[in-house]
């Protein structure tokens, strides 16, 4: 292998991170068929899963990875968090990688390798960005001596591959019209719920890591007393902008799109799956018989090409991410997959498309063998990937 770097799991929406005690009884990465992170690490590969806020919006998201994985207090940004009229800074961390960017014993800096699911794949281009470019409107919005380093940008040799699983690159259907409203009142329902147990010391079971918007308080406060937030939980879903069904909606995709770009030492992958099929010449697209059962009546919804909504080839689904959304983002430069030796940076790659629902990559109804290989090829390629520094 040329390196070994760090691999880094995002978990997408509804997901959560190794923080959760859920995470040890049913992994994000893995449920019940194998713990992706604890089998890298039986054999000696650095891998931690962040816990994210698993209705925040991307830039939320990313920053609560950031200071996750070098260690601090998550910072917001003064100008975002003004913006949204949140607090500016979150919960504070340990490092889960405090070597990430650091020289190696061979004078080397240490790069990792971004895997992300769903949203995750949302989250790891941001952050991506951020680390290289930094954000133009923290940096005039916010004094010198106070500014995040991911705001300053200038960490060009921070991340050596990105692999999207599943991601909503250009965003999903199933947040317009009235199957948005839907999405938005089960992500309401669940938060309510959960608001709930956030009284109680089960709060690690499914953290909703609300807290710079005052719904929820973290487990360091230990101040179990249960308190009402229904109205500021409607509140966020509905007239906030800063929430992860904004950013999954066609508009707001390209909001998050329009500054993130590909950059010239950096590696990506794109796998996507579909688990409808065409009926009635193509006009609608319907789940297979062996999808995930839940999600079954969404991937319908998602066949059928709405007023308003792109053209027949966004019909084809994995019951929660359009297909061709998955393929890569919009306008960015992509290439089909043809042998690990022709991968280039810079450039996404774009994987043969699989029969596999929203969840397969998460090891539903996959072989063990299977899904274990799986893992393994996409960190045996990464790693035999030459490392590029600018």
């Amino acid at each position: 292998m040329k390196n070994q770097y760090p691999v880094v799991l995002l978990h997408g929406m509804f997901g959560f991170g190794q923080q959760e005690w859920t995470e040890n009884v049913l992994p994000y990465f893995g449920l019940w068929n194998t713990h992706i992170r604890k089998m890298f690490e039986a054999e000696g590969i650095r891998c931690v899963s962040p816990s994210m806020g698993p209705y925040t919006s991307a830039w939320n998201r990313v920053c609560e990875v950031y200071a996750q994985l070098t260690g601090g207090t998550v910072d917001y940004g003064k100008v975002h968090s003004e913006k949204y009229g949140m607090e500016r800074y979150g919960r504070t961390f340990e490092a889960l990688l405090p070597e990430w960017g650091m020289p190696d014993k061979d004078g080397n800096l240490v790069k990792i390798n971004l895997i992300g699911h769903s949203f995750g794949g949302i989250t790891s281009r941001l952050l991506t960005e951020l680390l290289i470019n930094g954000s133009e409107e923290e940096r005039a919005g916010t004094p010198e001596n106070e500014l995040s380093p991911l705001f300053k940008g200038g960490h060009e040799n921070f991340v050596h591959s990105i692999t999207t699983l599943a991601a909503p690159h250009n965003g999903v259907t199933c947040t317009e019209n009235r199957t948005g409203k839907v999405m938005t009142e089960i992500c309401i329902a669940i938060c309510k719920l959960f608001n709930i147990v956030d009284a109680t010391p089960l709060q690690r079971i499914y953290d909703l890591r609300l807290d710079m918007y005052g719904i929820t308080t973290p487990p360091s406060s230990r101040k179990f007393s249960y308190k009402n937030q229904s109205p500021a939980i409607r509140k966020y879903f509905c007239e906030n902008r800063d929430n992860i069904i904004g950013d999954l909606t066609l508009r707001g995709a390209k909001e998050v799109n329009a500054p993130v770009h590909c950059h010239e030492n950096v590696y990506y992958f794109s796998y996507r799956g579909q688990r409808t099929r065409p009926v009635l010449g193509g006009l609608l697209q319907i789940p297979g018989p062996h999808s995930f059962p839940i999600l079954r009546i969404l991937g319908f919804f998602m066949g059928i090409n709405f007023r308003g909504m792109p053209q027949k080839d966004w019909l084809p689904n994995d019951l929660i991410i359009n297909t061709e959304s998955g393929t890569a983002p919009e306008n960015e430069p992509r290439t089909d997959f043809v042998s690990n030796d022709a991968c280039k940076p810079g450039i996404w790659h774009v994987m043969p498309l699989e029969v596999k629902d929203h969840m397969s990559y998460l090891g539903w109804a996959e072989t063990k063998e299977d899904f274990r290989q799986f893992y393994w090829d996409i960190y045996n390629r990464v790693s035999n990937l030459p490392t590029v520094d600018k």
